[in-house]
Formats: C-alpha cells, structure tokens, sequence
C-alpha cells in the first residue's frame, strides 16, 4: 500500500513537468501559434493535430531548411527530389540511401566508395575503396597520395630505388612498377622514412615507426604517437564490423569527431564515443546532429549546458521529485523493517 502511494504520488509531479510545459503554448490568435505545425489557436492554448487525424499531439516547431536538401522533409506522395535519396517513412525526412553520402552542401548524395581515377568530391570517398588515396581537389578524382603510386587498381608505396624487372626489388618485398621504374611495396605494405626498404602497417595502438605505417589501415588522419598507432586531434577510432569470406570482421578506421552539424540518421549517430569515453550531448534532428534540450552550441562545434538550465522549473521539479522519491523509500524502508 505504502509503495503504491509513492508510485501515485511520483507520477504526479512528473506529469506536472509534461512536454507542452517545455514550449510557449499561450495564445489569443491562430497567427501566434503558425510557428508549430498543424497549430491553431483553440481556449487560449496552441492546439497541434498529427498529419493524418485531428487528434492532438504534442506541438513541434517547424523547421525552417528547404526541402531540397538532405533531411528536409518529405511524404509518399511528394517524394525526395534528390537522386540516390530516399524518404524516410517513419520521420518523413529524406535521407541518402544505402552506399551515399551526402555532399557539403547537403543538396546531392554521392557514391561512398570511389576506386582509384573515379569522380569524387571527398577524400572519404576514395578512402573507403584504398586507404592511401585521396579526392584531388582540382581533378576532383581519386588519386594516389605522394609516395604511392596506381598498380593494378590499388595504391602502393614506392621506394627509392631503380629497377628493370621484380628481381631487383623481391629481397624487400616489393615488386618493380615498370613505367617508373622503381620498386613498390606489396600491398599490406608500407616504406620507411628514407624510402629504403618495406615495413608491414599498424593497427590501432599497434607499435609503429612512421605515419605511414597507421595510415596505412586507419586513414589519412592516423598518427604514430609515441610509437604507437592513434588518430589526429579531433577524431577518434572508429570500429567497423563488416563480413568477407564467411567471416565476420572488425576494422577500424580514424574518423571526424562528432560536432554540431554533422549529418546523421538517427540519435547514435551523433552519440558515438570519443578516446575520452566521453559521450557528446547532441541529438539527430532534421538529418543534422544539433544540441540536445538545456544546452547551446559554442563556436558552432560543441554544446555546453546552458547557465540558466538549473533554475528551470523543469528541472526544479525533477529535482524535488528525486529528493521526495528519496525520502518516501527511506520511510517504506523502515515500516518494512
């Protein structure tokens, strides 16, 4: 009895703190209510209504983006303009469709993995099909970074050292490339800082001698630090499962940290961990990783909680609600006793 006392009472104070508490819902005209969707003003108060009924629903703001961009909204009927993107039936929003990315401007989808002297605007482009490739900017196509050279469709690291056929460059592992002249390290293999000879590449945390060895399995943006394989400041180490031959895999790769505006489908994906272990206090809305409620962005990259949050009336009442959750337990505590 005592327990579905506390239960009764626990439930009032949230509803108390209910998600039209959050917005300005007040009201005397329809014109004070246009900026929430399906509004109009009903006994002094915004009244929403769902896309398909005349039911209430909780009010939400419009969003202002155009719809011919990633993430702007979309239905069955008025479907997503741009190629390669799909409407997402859940959220009604558009969204690049499997193996896309979506370019800077957010206005096309793009292939995710461009081979070697295929069309790209984005070195991660290039980077999903070889490691040691990048999107030449003024090309705009995906070439060999310095160092490295095409060979049968993949990037090799050359060395400095001349050759007429394989037999000059086989005791270092390497293969002559004929239209240089010059030996090549074998794939899965990366050369030293003088060029001089073949070294295997680096896992994340692996030990290493050069960049070139992590750069080698996790990207342009690896380092070796410390003798050690990591990832450049602001980003992180991103683990992939993916499946070849039967077998399920994981590789890992550096990728950017999560910053405000970033492109993103659902919640996680603006979640994901940092070295720090740290967690990022954004959410996915409209397709863009934006701030979650009770914080602000800084610098147009990070959300910091705002100064004013712990005087919100939200918050307040959260906060009397655990200490007289609290005190209440303490009482059931005793009277079992």
């Amino acid at each position: 009895m005592q327990l579905a006392l506390i239960v009764i009472f626990c439930y009032t104070l949230v509803n108390a703190a209910s998600a039209d508490d959050l917005l300005e819902l007040g009201c005397t005209t329809d014109e004070q209510c246009k900026q929430f969707e399906r509004s109009s003003c009903r006994d002094s108060h915004c009244f929403c209504t769902g896309a398909d009924s005349d039911k209430r629903v909780a009010c939400k703001p419009k969003d202002r983006k155009l719809s011919n961009i990633i993430g702007g909204p979309c239905t069955q009927e008025h479907a997503c303009s741009q190629d390669h993107a799909e409407c997402d039936a859940k959220t009604q929003l558009c969204y690049c469709a499997a193996g896309f990315i979506p370019s800077e401007d957010r206005r096309r989808c793009l292939p995710q993995l461009v081979p070697l002297d295929g069309r790209c605007e984005l070195t991660s482009q290039c980077q999903s099909a070889d490691k040691s490739a990048v999107c030449h900017q003024s090309q705009k196509s995906c070439l060999c970074k310095a160092h490295f050279e095409p060979h049968n469709g993949r990037c090799l690291a050359t060395l400095d050292l001349s050759c007429i056929n394989d037999t000059t460059c086989q005791k270092l592992d390497a293969i002559c490339v004929e239209k240089l002249n010059k030996c090549a390290c074998t794939a899965g293999l990366v050369h030293n800082h003088n060029m001089t000879h073949c070294m295997p590449s680096a896992v994340y945390g692996a030990s290493c001698t050069t960049n070139a060895q992590c750069q080698l399995t996790l990207g342009v943006d690896a380092i070796c630090s410390n003798n050690s394989c990591s990832c450049r400041s602001k980003y992180y180490p991103k683990i992939m499962t993916q499946q070849e031959q039967n077998q399920v895999m994981n590789t890992t790769s550096c990728e950017p940290i999560v910053t405000y505006g970033a492109y993103c489908h659902q919640d996680k994906d603006c979640q994901q961990q940092q070295e720090k272990k740290q967690l990022s206090n954004l959410t996915c809305k409209y397709a863009e990783c934006v701030c979650q409620q009770d914080y602000h962005v800084v610098d147009n990259e990070k959300c910091v909680l705002n100064a004013a949050s712990a005087r919100n009336p939200v918050n307040i009442i959260l906060a009397k609600l655990m200490i007289t959750t609290q005190f209440f337990w303490h009482i059931y505590s005793r009277i079992r006793t």
